[in-house]
């Protein structure tokens, strides 16, 4: 934790917003949420993203109300004078835009992923090492997501609400960008291929070649009964394998167990965000290039073919 305790302002109150708020309390923040549901708590609950900054002068702002609100919120938060920091949930918004965002405020994105251990020892032995390739699985059964809730009625399932595993999981696309380099093209098979209640995409496997690594695969799913996260990388001298459920890291055969706390990860991202340690944190470029990999994924499994990053 940073030794500047923030005034905090969460937006949206679901199960990730309720996860941010406790987390900050813990780090000693003073917190405010915005909510459309009226919910009965011991801290100051607001309406409107306007009358909370008003009122409430947060010096932090958290974004974790529907994927499909993100940039609408970012345009509130713009408009009310914010000059603090706000950082907004992954993915930055359902699809690609061309807006420019932040005016006055340091915007990152949460993808948290990049703090965890594993993700960071992983950078550590690479760096200046030659990537040959990467293969990274995530899987976990999407009605046991959410415990006494209806999977249907929940975001994920939604495509108009920004849900579908391929932005859901979206972490994998970003640790492997940290790992990889940007993205140079990409083939994709996925969309709604099971028999799961939902409107939104349940399957995805991509194969992609990224700057700095010539074969990547990544496949990610609702479906998997049993839990999986996982990660291989071939470098030119050695082998690392990466369990993200057993939080330990395998290199060329000698094992590293990793302790993690729950909430380890998210309260070390808001840290970074506080600092404005830029070099730790997602910016809006990175995570705008992961949307941009989402969209040519689509399109490659669309029409059956390779998507090319066009370089600007």
């Amino acid at each position: 934790m940073t030794a500047d305790v923030k005034k905090s302002l969460v937006i949206g109150y679901g199960s990730i917003g309720r996860r941010h708020e406790a987390v900050l309390k813990k780090m000693g923040a003073e917190t405010a949420i915005v909510s459309k549901h009226a919910v009965d708590l011991p801290f100051p609950i607001y309406s409107t993203v306007r009358r909370a900054i008003e009122e409430f002068s947060p010096d932090y702002i958290v974004v974790s109300n529907r994927t499909s609100e993100h940039m609408e919120t970012l345009e509130e938060i713009q408009t009310a004078g914010f000059s603090g920091t706000c950082l907004v949930e992954k993915p930055l918004s359902e699809k690609p835009v061309v807006q420019e965002y932040g005016n006055g405020f340091d915007t990152y994105v949460g993808y948290v992923m990049r703090f965890h251990p594993l993700i960071r020892q992983a950078a550590s032995i690479l760096e200046g090492k030659r990537l040959l390739s990467i293969q990274s699985y995530v899987g976990q059964y999407l009605p046991d997501w959410r415990p006494g809730t209806d999977y249907r009625e929940c975001y994920s399932a939604s495509k108009e609400q920004g849900g579908g595993v391929i932005r859901d999981l979206s972490h994998e696309l970003d640790y492997i960008a940290l790992l990889a380099g940007i993205w140079k093209r990409v083939s994709a098979l996925g969309g709604h291929l099971s028999d799961l209640e939902i409107e939104s995409d349940d399957l995805y496997g991509l194969l992609m070649e990224m700057d700095n690594c010539p074969v990547v695969l990544c496949q990610m799913n609702y479906l998997d009964r049993s839990l999986r996260r996982d990660c291989t990388i071939q470098y030119e001298s050695g082998t690392i394998h990466l369990d993200f459920i057993g939080n330990q890291l395998v290199h060329n055969g000698a094992t590293e167990k990793f302790e993690l706390e729950r909430n380890e990860m998210i309260e070390a991202m808001h840290a970074a965000a506080w600092a404005l340690n830029s070099q730790e944190m997602c910016s809006l470029d990175e995570a705008m290039q992961t949307l941009e990999l989402i969209e040519a994924a689509e399109k490659s499994s669309r029409e059956g073919c390779w998507v090319c990053r066009t370089i600007q």
